[in-house]
């Protein structure tokens, strides 16, 4: 099974916001008809001004999630992201830069902990071109 990942939020949406919350878009895409957007939202982390990893992490987590639940009996994944970033976290299960790590980090770690587990099988964590990420053109849509 193959999945592509792709997330985006607006910065400037979500500075002059007074929630305590950021939103952001994820999406995944297969080569086939599976495409799904869907919104997400985090809590604000003091002095975090870049949430676009943490959303591309989700988003990660999130199309392992949905693996598990369309194929539980699939033994591979491949999830393909244009954030080398996310990707480099998903492979470890960590953030090997401490002064990175803040609790929206930790948060979207834990939840892709959890979705490998479900999973069960064998995941490959891939870097793809923005311009080839079928989950991209969908967030462009």
């Amino acid at each position: 099974m193959k999945l592509y990942t792709d997330a985006s939020f607006n910065w400037k949406t979500t500075e002059q916001s007074e929630e305590n919350v950021v939103r952001g878009k994820i999406a995944i895409h297969d080569d086939n008809n599976f495409k799904r957007i869907e919104n997400v939202v985090v809590g604000k982390v003091p002095q975090l001004r870049q949430y676009n990893n943490v959303f591309e992490l989700i988003a990660i987590a999130r199309a392992v999630e949905l693996a598990s639940e369309e194929n539980p009996k699939a033994e591979s994944l491949s999830i393909y992201t244009d954030s080398k970033t996310a990707m480099y976290w998903a492979r470890a299960g960590k953030i090997k830069k401490a002064s990175v790590l803040t609790e929206a980090h930790a948060s979207a770690l834990e939840y892709l902990r959890q979705a490998r587990a479900q999973f069960g099988g064998n995941i490959k964590f891939n870097f793809i071109p923005r311009e080839q990420n079928l989950a991209g053109f969908l967030l462009q849509e």
